[in-house]
């Protein structure tokens, strides 16, 4: 097995000068020039190394142009700076240019990074905002939120079921998916829907109790919905 390298020097001596030059013509012609290995090295360092140390500028411009020359290549490794850069509030994915790149996502990428970014989304302002930057109707929200065991996503998920109402056999089949996780957030999560929505036919032992008079609130308040979940 061949085994991943995350730094070369004779990449960075050849890749560095044109990142700090913002060449990116004479970026892609020497991607294109490298060896599989040493272009897979340097992938690794345009996101772990490069993309760190940028200044948020610079960053979202390499971002930008590395995602329209090889998105397969490099939008997960950038993903992956964009986290570590928004945890150390040096960027934001309230940016427009976080927005535009979102815009010349096609579904592909639209998924992947949905999928990478959600569950570190801090609360669900990010969520929703996450969604919004694909234009996607709220019942496609839930596919994807289903999939991610966080509150934030948990109270969207919540909110957004109120959209697919009419359909109790994908609302029971949902409850039954969080109830196989079997995580206590999930279970919970699980016992509302019921409750909600009046699932009878949902079978289980829920721990949950809730009054008619909260569940309006755990619907509208975030906070409360997550003081009853935890």
């Amino acid at each position: 097995m061949i085994r991943d390298v995350h730094y070369s020097f004779q990449v960075d001596r050849r890749v560095k000068p044109l990142i700090l030059a913002e060449d990116y013509n004479a970026l892609s012609m020497l991607l294109s020039s490298f060896s599989h290995s040493d272009f897979r090295t340097a992938v690794y360092m345009l996101g772990e190394k490069y993309a760190l140390e940028l200044a948020p500028d610079v960053f979202w411009r390499l971002f930008s142009h590395l995602f329209q020359n090889n998105s397969k290549a490099f939008l997960l490794v950038m993903l992956k700076a964009l986290v570590q850069r928004v945890e150390n509030g040096e960027v934001s994915i309230w940016d427009d240019r976080f927005i535009g790149l979102c815009h010349m996502m096609n579904n592909i990428d639209q998924k992947k990074t949905l999928s990478f970014l959600l569950p570190y989304m801090r609360n669900h302002e990010e969520v929703r905002h996450l969604f919004d930057c694909f234009s996607m109707e709220t019942y496609e929200w839930i596919p994807f939120l289903i999939k991610v065991n966080t509150l934030p996503c948990a109270f969207v998920l919540f909110s957004s079921l109120r959209y697919i109402e009419h359909e109790r056999d994908y609302l029971v089949r949902i409850a039954y998916y969080l109830m196989k996780r079997g995580d206590g957030l999930s279970f919970n999560l699980a016992s509302l829907i019921k409750a909600y929505f009046g699932l009878e036919e949902l079978k289980g032992t829920f721990s949950l109790q809730l009054k008619p008079f909260e569940l309006a609130r755990l619907e509208t308040s975030y906070k409360a919905f997550c003081d009853k979940m935890t």
